[in-house]
This record gives structure tokens, sequence and C-alpha cells, in this order.
């Protein structure tokens, strides 16, 4: 019955009763030049049809690519390693590309020695100064030395009752005056220091220029130009809770900091070539000339050592606690640095300061594997894939690390695979630059503990340098005793790889306790700076990294 109701389907008896056929069938009386027009018609549409296609096909490769590449974050403080760390990665997987790019450091490392030159200037006309004048140097905005008094010490049980940064009155951070001029014999110091503030002079409009053409990069965070308004502890912070209500140091005037996404954006930027190494930097400012910068610096290269090498300047500066970094190191080179023809070595760029400024996105294509220097590493749970083929990309994103920059952060961990996480060791006894309330080490574990609770951050793989152990090497022997400032240290011995140790378990621990899921805990010590044992780190990290993202990709 039902079958009897069925209506029958039409079927096509042949090929021209398709209605498509019929539609693209020529027209029954088409001329030739009709004909001509139709067909180069059809032969345009086609081109642009099969161009649209290559463009999908082409867009669909690119997100699938994109979607594979390892995504990793450097995360920590601010002069914690993290930059240095980024150049450890070029150097050691992209040797090429980074040869091509050394050059454009050249301005930023001569901006580096110059201002450490005028800082010690400074230190000099100040203490000058005061002696004609009989009066006290207490007044000197300058970083000091480590020799603080217990008073500034703090607690791993603090830490562990305050994981927002919300410290005590007990645990407020005291920041530190300069030892009085009277606590020592008067430096005696003669005309031939004045002569050389005279001769030097010209470097105060050199580190002018080179300011102005490396941007806002170049400026160092103070408690003085950082907004509070814009601070938190962690990226999860949604104000700013320090540890006592705001001094009048911590100022809410905001800063004219600018940031790039693109580290080929920052060199485009600041007018860098990344060409050969016979091409100058050209600034992109009016009226600056880095050439001319560059001759000014090698007039002043006999001064240069000559003023580092009195031993009336090195026992002001050891007296005073200045403190000038990793670009202390350039005065063992001024020959070479202060020169013409200077051209930066690796050992240079690594050393190389410029503040990071929001989040910068790197893109690292490897151009080998590295084997050669991961066979040389022991091998462990991490060391059990072959290194990734030449070619792969991997986006390196390297963030800002001051409590004015860390709310940046938290948008770009929805997709992150891996997290580097630096904690520079060495500053048990500093005070962070924006917030001299809070001490560095304290406030690197406050940002572990926050990235590692984090369910957000759950999938993600999390590694711990603990940086500038050789730092740390150097303050222990210098006579500075851990426990005065970490209370809960104890009676253990006070030697660098003891403390170190007992570091690693505290960062461990809170790893083990506060992760939403059980994850292995990757640790290591480092010294960024030293490049052949960093970049063996890296090609063994990488593998392990690699290895987890192949293995929640379910194709290991």
């Amino acid at each position: 019955m039902l079958s009897s109701l069925r209506m029958p389907v039409p079927r096509l008896s042949n090929e021209g009763d398709d209605p498509l056929s019929i539609f693209m069938k020529p027209p029954p009386y088409e001329t030739d030049e009709e004909r001509t027009d139709r067909l180069r018609r059809e032969a345009e549409e086609k081109r642009v049809s099969d161009q649209i296609d290559e463009y999908i096909k082409a867009e669909r490769a690119a997100m699938k690519k994109k979607r594979s590449d390892i995504k990793l974050l450097l995360l920590g403080q601010s002069e914690s390693g993290k930059s240095t760390t980024l150049k450890n990665f070029q150097l050691t997987f992209a040797p090429k590309a980074w040869r091509e790019e050394r050059t454009s450091w050249r301005a930023v490392i001569q901006f580096n020695l110059v201002r450490s030159v005028n800082t010690i200037l400074d230190v000099l006309s100040k203490e000058m100064l005061s002696a004609l004048g009989g009066g006290s140097t207490a007044h000197l905005n300058i970083a000091q030395s480590s020799s603080r008094p217990p008073s500034g010490s703090w607690s791993m049980d603090a830490l562990d009752a305050n994981l927002d940064g919300n410290f005590s009155s007990d645990d407020e951070q005291e920041v530190y005056q300069p030892i009085p001029a009277s606590t020592f014999p008067p430096l005696k110091f003669t005309s031939s220091h004045s002569l050389l503030k005279l001769r030097l002079a010209p470097l105060r409009s050199v580190e002018c220029d080179l300011k102005t053409f490396l941007g806002a990069g170049s400026t160092e965070v103070t408690a003085s130009t950082s907004d509070i308004s814009q601070m938190v502890a962690t990226p999860f912070d949604i104000d700013y809770r320090g540890s006592a209500p705001p001094s009048a140091s911590l100022t809410r005037r905001r800063t004219n900091e600018f940031a790039v996404r693109s580290h080929a954006a920052w060199k485009r930027s600041l007018g860098m070539h990344t060409g050969s190494s016979k091409t100058r930097p050209s600034s992109p400012k009016a009226g600056l000339d880095l050439d001319g910068a560059t001759e000014v610096i090698a007039g002043c290269k006999d001064d240069i050592k000559m003023l580092w090498h009195d031993p009336l300047i090195q026992e002001l500066l050891k007296r005073r606690g200045v403190k000038l970094g990793d670009s202390a190191a350039y005065f063992h080179h001024v020959d070479r640095i202060a020169n013409r023809k200077y051209e930066p070595s690796d050992d240079d760029v690594l050393r190389a300061r410029l503040r990071t400024l929001g989040v910068q996105e790197h893109k690292l294509v490897f151009e080998h594997s590295a084997d050669e220097g991961r066979s040389r590493l022991p091998t462990t749970d991490l060391d059990l894939l072959p290194s990734a083929d030449a070619g792969s990309t991997w986006c390196i994103y390297d963030v800002g690390g001051s409590r004015t920059s860390r709310a940046a952060w938290l948008p770009f961990f929805d997709d992150a695979h891996a997290i580097l996480f630096l904690a520079p060791i060495n500053c048990f006894d500093e005070q962070l630059a924006e917030d001299p309330r809070v001490n560095r080490l304290q406030d690197s574990m406050i940002l572990w503990k926050s990235i590692v609770s984090s369910k957000l951050l759950t999938g993600c793989s999390i590694v711990l340098f603990l940086n500038k152990y050789d730092l740390l090497v150097k303050k222990l022997q210098s006579g500075v005793q851990a426990r005065d400032f970490v209370t809960n240290y104890g009676d253990r011995e006070n030697d660098a790889a003891v403390f170190a140790k007992y570091m690693r378990g505290k960062f461990k621990t809170l790893l083990k306790d506060l992760s939403p899921k059980p994850r292995p805990f990757y640790g290591f010590l480092t010294s960024v700076i030293d490049q052949q044992n960093t970049g063996l780190t890296l090609s063994y990290l990488r593998d392990g990294i690699l290895r987890e993202h192949l293995k929640k990709a379910e194709i290991v």
C-alpha cells in the first residue's frame, strides 16, 4: 500500500539533463569573438578561484603549524636573568641568526659602560663635595651592599602565611641608608680626580643620546618612578597589597613606557640593523649621531681605565656599596669596547642590560638539533627523546618582571606549554627596586607559589632556574651570613652549595604541596652569563619540554 503511494524519483537520463551542465553550456549561436571573450573570463575566474583555494590552504597550514609550535614563557622578577636566558636560547639553537643580530647590541653595551662610568662619577662628586663641606653623605641615593643589619631578615613562616604578598608590619623591609662618612677615615682625593671628572664630562651627553636612542628600556625601575596603582605582587592579583600603606617614595606618577610584542619589531623601532657587521646602526631620532658617540667613548678610553683602576675610587665604591651589576665586567675590556671599530662578542651581549617592557614575543627557529651538546648531559627522565628537527619553531615570551608589569602576564597563560621560572638565589639580602619594603628572594617565592598553584597552568610544564649562583658564591665568601636574613636557615653552614640545596628544597616543597595535580619538579642551579654550561642545560631542558608536549598530544 505504502509502496504504491511512493512518488517515483526522477532520474537524469544523460549529461544533457544536468542543470549545471545546461548552465555551463556555451550559447548555441556564440560567435568566435564571444567565445574568445567567454574563455578569457572563465580562465580569469578559475585563476582567482585557485588563488583563493591556495590562500585558504596556506592559512590552514599556518594555523596547524602555530598550534604545533611550543609556547614557552620566561617568568620571574626584574633582573632575574630572563632576557639573558633568551639570548642563550638564540646563541645555542640559532647561531646563524644570532651572529646576524649581535652587532645591533653595540649601542646597548656602550650605554651600559657609559652609565656605569657616570654612576661612579656621581658618587665621586658627592664624596668630594662632602669632604669639602665636612658633611655626611648619608643622603646619597646609591644602591647599597648587602652589609645590612639583621633587622632586615625574613622568615619562611611569614611567606607561608602570606601568599598574596600582604605582609605584616613585622616583616616590613627597611630601606637602608649608606654608611655615614664619619664611619671611615676620609678619603684624600687629589687634583687628578677633579681632572678626571672634567675629562670624562662629555660622557654625560653621550649617555643622554644613547638613552634617547634606546628608548624607555634604558630607564631602570625605581620606587620613585613606579606607579603603585599598576603594581601587583602576582599576575593573579586585582590590586596591590604591599607590606604597609604606600610610602611617599611610591608615587602614583604614571610612567611613559612603550612595549612591543616582537623582537624583530624592537630592533626596527630602534633603527638597529641585523645584517653585516660592517653596517653601523643609524638612529631614527633626528639629531642623534651614534658614530659620534663612539668617537667620544674612544677618546675617553684612557681616562675610563684610570678611573676604574684608581685605588681610592675602588675604596669609595666599596664603602658606598655601589653595585654595577654585569656592566662591571666591561671595565676589564675597555681597550676593546672603547674602540672605533668595536664589534660585540657573545659574552658582551650576554651581559648587556636593557629592561624588558611589557611582554615581548620572540620566534626561535631551531637551526640544528644540538645533539652533540645534549649527549654530554647526564641521562635522566627528561632525556628520553631525540631532539626536534631543524626548522621547528618555538614562541618564547620574555616579560617585564617588575611589579608594575606583572598584570600583563595573565593573557599569555591560556595556551602556554611550558614556563621557565627564574629566581635569583643571590638576592636573599636585597630589596625590590620598585618597592624597597619587599625582600627580593621572598618576592620570587611569592611569585612561584602563585604560578605552581594556578589551575589555569595545570597542564603546563614548569622548570625552575635558581639563577646567579656565581654571585651567591662570591657574596657568602665575602662574609655575608645567610642566617641573618633568612631566619629559618638556622645554624646550617654558610656555604653556597648548602644554601642553594636548602632553597631548592623550599621551592620543591611549594610545588609539591600547591600544584592542582601532581607534576615533576625540575630545578637547576644556573649562572646564565656562563654561555657553555647554560647552553648544555637548555639542550637538556628543550628535550624534556618537547617530550611533555608530544605526550600531551598523544604522539608518544
